[in-house]
């Protein structure tokens, strides 16, 4: 069998419409927190909770030292517990997250090579949505590398390689819809961007106190 990276990335497509995510950076964890069926702890306060120290933990979560999902039955109906390191940088716990909760959101069973690569598939189109890069596009912004880590909190070279991650077949319809969700952020974001742009264009907006000033 191959992964289904259309699957992937339609269904990261359609979590961005169903939790309403029209900013940016996406946050995979307040998403996690919300869903009726998940429980999201960090390794730390799983080490203070269960009385056990962090280094005997480790072998539990086996060679996932970013985050893991374990699955569990109750009254006959499954729930996740996804477990991750919060101390590691922003970035990584983001695509860590992301990954995870592709996991849950195309209803994998077990880690296996396929279902690693539809989970990443999904991070990869849920954290930088391709029509979030579209409605870039549509403004007079220069997109460039460090434009979209600003923009998806993707601070790494992983971002290189998105436009060549499968999984452009998602309907047009619903790559609109998104892109018009988006839309608003980006306009806000430009005019933004157009006031603190030096003339010669050699710096970046800081994008943190942008979003310090932003409001819905």
């Amino acid at each position: 069998m191959i992964p289904d990276f259309t699957l992937a990335a339609t269904a990261a497509a359609e979590s961005l419409i169903k939790y309403n995510i029209c900013t940016a950076p996406v946050s995979p964890l307040p998403i996690l927190s919300r869903m009726n069926n998940v429980v999201v702890i960090s390794f730390q306060d799983l080490s203070e909770s269960s009385g056990m120290n962090r280094r005997d933990l480790i072998p539990l979560f086996g060679k996932c030292s970013d985050a893991i999902t374990s699955v569990h039955t109750e009254s006959g109906h499954p729930y996740y517990v996804v477990a991750y390191n919060s101390l590691l940088p922003f970035n990584i716990v983001q695509r860590a997250l992301a990954r995870e909760m592709g996991h849950i959101v195309l209803n994998h069973e077990g880690s296996s090579e396929l279902s690693t690569a539809e989970a990443n598939c999904f991070a990869h189109h849920f954290l930088c949505p391709r029509p979030l890069i579209h409605a870039i596009e549509a403004t007079k912004l220069r997109l460039t590398v460090d434009l979209l880590a600003n923009i998806t909190g993707v601070f790494d070279q992983s971002l290189y390689a998105l436009r060549r991650v499968p999984g452009t077949d998602v309907s047009a319809g619903l790559n609109r819809f998104v892109r018009n969700q988006f839309m608003p952020f980006v306009l806000n974001f430009f005019e933004y961007y157009q006031t603190v742009l030096p003339s010669d264009g050699s710096a970046l907006a800081d994008f943190g106190s942008f979003m310090d000033g932003y409001v819905e």
